[in-house]
This record gives C-alpha cells, structure tokens and sequence, in this order.
C-alpha cells in the first residue's frame, strides 16, 4: 500500500462527495485495507485532503506551462490556448471537479491556508498570462485583462456543470471572443 495509491482513491471521492461527504473508511474499502491503515501514510484526513490539493495545483501549473512553452504563431493564439486549456473541464474531469470543490467550498478547518496557497497559484497563472499580455498591453490594461480571465475562468467552471456540452462549448466560444475583443 502506498500514499500515493490512497490519493488515487480519494481524489475521485472528495471530488464527487467533497471533504466533509467522504470518509476515511470509504477511502480505505476502495484500496482493501482498514480505516486505521491510512494512518501510515497520513497523519489525517485533512493531511490527506491538503496533499492531494497541492498535487493538483501543481498538476494544473505544469498543464499551464506546457501552454508557454509551445510556439504559438500569435500572442493571441497562446492566450487563446491557455484559455481553452484551463477551461477544458472534460480532460482530467475528477481532477477539475477537485480543484473546483476545494477553491469553493473548501474544509472549514483548512479554509485560511488553502485560500493562501490558492493566492500564490493565482499569481504564478497570473504571471503566466501577463508576460504572454506585456508583448502587447500595458500594465493597467494587463491587470483589467487578467481580472476578467478569472472571471470568465469562474464563471465557465459553473456552467461546465449546469449546461450540455454544446451549449458549453458556445458559452465558452463566446467567452474566447469577448476577452479576445479586449487585446
């Protein structure tokens, strides 16, 4: 048995069932051990929960940079790009359904430093996109340009949720044009 095995099994649960819907037993019964096995490999459920979250922000930060380093023919071919990219919520579903659980309704108990290791992914993305932005814009209009970026990255995270695909896929087409209209 490995950590690395029980984040594999928790991940899919506390992305459908969040932290507070998912107990340690159920974690354990999907790898075959006893609950207090886990106790192994984590201190707690929340060591196990704050794990698997930093794994996934650096998953996502790699993702990201992968983006960067491509060549891209334009500066709005790569910001167009990085946008379909973080929007894309079909690829690694479980993962993204994670992520976005934790960032709005994260434990009560690890609120305060999930919401500052969040902080400090969102200035790296945010870096990302405005040395992709400098090559055209200047800093108030970067920083404008960035702040919408995570509004309609917000936004179109909810409606992955509530809408077909199709109609997602427009919505977030229409998303892509109207931030797109701004460069």
């Amino acid at each position: 048995m490995s950590g690395q095995r029980l984040k594999d099994a928790a991940l899919p649960l506390f992305a459908e069932q969040g932290y507070e819907g998912t107990a340690l037993s159920e974690i354990a019964k999907a790898v075959g051990i006893k609950t207090p096995s886990i106790y192994a490999h984590f201190a707690s459920k929340e060591a196990l929960f704050l794990e698997i979250y930093r794994d996934v922000m650096r998953h996502e930060l790699l993702m990201l940079q992968e983006v960067v380093q491509e060549k891209h023919a334009t500066m709005e071919a790569e910001l167009r790009a990085f946008f379909y990219k973080v929007t894309d919520f079909g690829v690694n579903s479980q993962v993204k359904r994670f992520f976005q659980r934790a960032i709005f309704f994260p434990p009560q108990s690890l609120a305060k430093q999930m919401r500052e290791e969040m902080m400090t992914y969102e200035a790296m993305t945010s870096k990302s996109i405005g040395e992709i932005l400098g090559k055209k814009l200047g800093s108030a209009q970067k920083e404008k340009w960035v702040f919408l970026f995570y509004c309609l990255l917000d936004g179109l995270s909810l409606e992955h949720e509530i809408y077909s695909q199709e109609d997602f896929a427009k919505r977030r087409d229409a998303a892509w044009e109207s931030l797109a209209a701004l460069l």
